[in-house]
């Protein structure tokens, strides 16, 4: 409840910030309550590129079979997305926090951390022509994630391809192939997007670890996002019948 609260007092139009929406607010609190049955969904396991691990995926699986017990219409696509986004992330987000951090990056690196500091560093010497590029590729990417939309109301996938890994580590163990970004996989592609999108507790794994069940909404969409959320949050009171908890 705290979640939709805190959105109701901070979305809305403000003239000093140039991305802000001027339309009317979503009610997500009455979202809370609303029927969730016949809402399309897509559930995708990968996005076509990611590395879930198998404890990740079973209950993720079940989260995707427990919406269509609600009425959703579930449908599998493994393939959202023809190739792996991180470049282009790397490319924008870090790009701009780099220049933000330069005078750290050049006169106090020690200051940052290792990991963040090593992937700023390429952001920051990429060829202007190869960013504007990229930047054209980001329009693109989401005039794709539009249309793919037009056909769902929300994606669900995983929110990491892992439980868990050691406080001390960046990357998990079995992704020694990825970076400090491009390990998470699922959330980095509707940064870039700009979706709107929700991560609830999918279930718990056997190493003792909730697991994520990201919701991801079509554009200006917090509604959908915040009723699915609601409506499977509830299946996991425990005692959960349909008939005390009306979908």
């Amino acid at each position: 409840m705290r979640r939709p609260l805190l959105f109701s007092v901070v979305a809305g139009f403000d003239r000093r910030d140039p991305f802000s929406v001027a339309g009317p607010v979503p009610d997500v609190i009455a979202a809370l309550a609303q029927p969730v049955a016949g809402m399309r969904v897509v559930y995708s396991p990968t996005l076509g590129y990611a590395r879930p691990n198998a404890e990740v995926l079973k209950l993720t699986d079940r989260a995707a079979e427990t919406l269509g017990t609600l009425g959703c219409q579930v449908d599998l696509v493994e393939k959202v997305f023809d190739a792996d986004p991180a470049d282009l992330w790397t490319a924008e987000f870090y790009a701009g926090v780099g220049i933000r951090l330069r005078s750290f990056m050049e006169d106090q690196r020690e200051l940052l951390d290792a990991a963040v500091a090593d992937v700023l560093e390429p952001a920051l010497i990429q060829d202007m022509r190869d960013y504007y590029a990229k930047v054209f590729s980001r329009y693109a990417l989401r005039d794709t994630v539009r249309g793919f939309f037009e056909r769902y109301d929300v994606l669900i996938s995983p929110v990491l391809p892992v439980t868990s890994l050691e406080v001390s580590k960046n990357i998990p163990d079995e992704l020694p192939d990825r970076n400090l970004v491009s390990w998470v996989y699922f959330t980095y592609p509707f940064n870039l997007s700009g979706q709107p999108a929700a991560s609830v507790c999918a279930g718990v794994a056997a190493d003792g670890m909730p697991v994520g069940l990201q919701i991801v909404g079509r554009s200006h969409s917090e509604h959908d996002v915040v009723r699915l959320a609601a409506a499977f949050e509830r299946t996991q009171i425990p005692g959960y019948n349909v008939r005390n908890y009306p979908i």
